[in-house]
């Protein structure tokens, strides 16, 4: 088949930024193993120059964003699906909710090229989070133009893949509560991760306690800090190192002053965007995942921790406990509750039985992560439509 991609394509394999470009890559990696002919639309990037590389059977075709915002990026959306139809593709994947993943949506779907689109996170719920956390114009802005253009392309979508049964809950919600006309054809696919990670195993005799993600409130890497404090102060001797990609200056400025006032931050360490080979460093190195997220649609992350065998210690929020159960491979806890995590860290840390058991059945669950066995859903589909 020939298909084609359009969302976020790392600029290298060696340092991709988020979710997004994680899961586009993975899949695409995927398919061209599978043997597709697949060509990948990268939305415009700022600063960005307009290229088209060719790998075999993958083509990469990049978009420069002339303008100074990222929804100047829609000035060349006529021009991205000009050239998409001029390629005959037998199917289209578009990802995100965003308002250009929705008018190239909008395109194919008026154009009769087969669409399917997928649904990275919810763009209203991560708005209304920002927003409570923090009231602004900006934020206020962001939250009704944004929910706007996911709710539109939500209504004319057909058919969909969401990572966790709760967005498929919440998508249900929406349509009980009126923000939806209509409920599309929702198939709960996971997103996948490298097939890198089943070859790592984390390090069993390590006292690090390791916390990937973006830098940014979303994640909480700020309640973080304060549960390592808490365990320090109990007298459990550990080390935490933080990596991710820098999305808000602000917050980076604010844990970076939080880290500097900590009676332990000699043995705290903060990593803003690592290439990839350190990420998998950084696994090898660490005894526990932990991440203390507002709000996550599923979160690869802890997939990836899984299957280097570490337990994981998370939030009950979104789409978490669909990916780690509680009690199995490692625990849930309350947003904010930052002692009983602490707590649930330190009985991981300190029972060696209850490690290598969540060790075990995290190795286990993990396998469902596999890009290859995703791919062959997702092709399925892709001959459906």
């Amino acid at each position: 088949m020939n298909i084609i991609q359009v969302g976020s394509y790392p600029l290298s394999a060696d340092c991709i930024h988020g979710g997004v470009e994680s899961s586009v890559y993975g899949l695409t990696q995927a398919l061209v193993r599978a043997g597709h002919t697949v060509d990948v639309f990268d939305y415009p990037r700022i600063g960005g120059k307009d290229a088209s590389e060719r790998l075999g059977l993958l083509t990469i075709h990049r978009y420069a964003n002339t303008g100074k915002h990222n929804e100047d990026a829609m000035q060349r959306g006529k021009e991205i699906f000009r050239d998409i139809v001029a390629l005959h593709p037998n199917a289209v994947h578009v990802h995100g909710t965003g308002k250009l993943s929705g008018t190239i949506y909008e395109a194919a779907q008026n154009y009769g090229i087969p669409v399917v689109l997928t649904v990275h996170g919810l763009l209203h719920e991560e708005k209304k989070q920002a927003l409570r956390r923090k009231f602004s114009l900006k934020h206020l802005y962001q939250y009704i133009v944004q929910t706007r253009s996911e709710m539109d392309v939500l209504n004319r979508a057909s058919r969909i893949i969401v990572d966790t049964p709760y967005v498929e809950q919440m998508l249900t919600q929406y349509r009980q509560k009126g923000k939806l006309t209509q409920l599309p054809e929702i198939h709960v696919i996971p997103q996948g991760i490298s097939a890198a990670y089943y070859d790592l195993s984390c390090a069993e005799e390590s006292n690090t306690i390791l916390s990937v993600g973006s830098i940014s409130p979303r994640k909480g890497h700020l309640y973080t800090v304060k549960i390592f404090n808490t365990l320090r102060d109990r007298g459990i001797y550990a080390k935490l190192r933080i990596l991710g990609s820098l999305v808000d200056s602000n917050y980076y400025d604010k844990l970076t002053k939080t880290i500097q006032k900590s009676p332990y931050c000699t043995d705290i360490t903060l990593e803003t965007n690592v290439s990839q080979e350190d990420v998998f460093m950084a696994y090898k190195s660490a005894k526990l995942f932990v991440l203390h997220s507002q709000e996550e649609s599923q979160g690869i992350v802890f997939a990836e921790a899984m299957a280097t065998g570490m337990p994981v210690v998370a939030t009950k929020v979104g789409g978490i406990p669909d990916v780690v159960e509680n009690g199995k491979v490692g625990f849930l806890c309350e947003f904010g509750d930052t002692l009983s995590m602490a707590e649930c860290v330190e009985q991981i840390l300190t029972d060696e039985k209850m490690w290598h058991t969540f060790s075990q059945c995290a190795k286990e669950v993990a396998q469902i992560y596999d890009w290859d066995k995703i791919a062959d859903q997702i092709s399925i589909l892709y001959k459906e439509v």
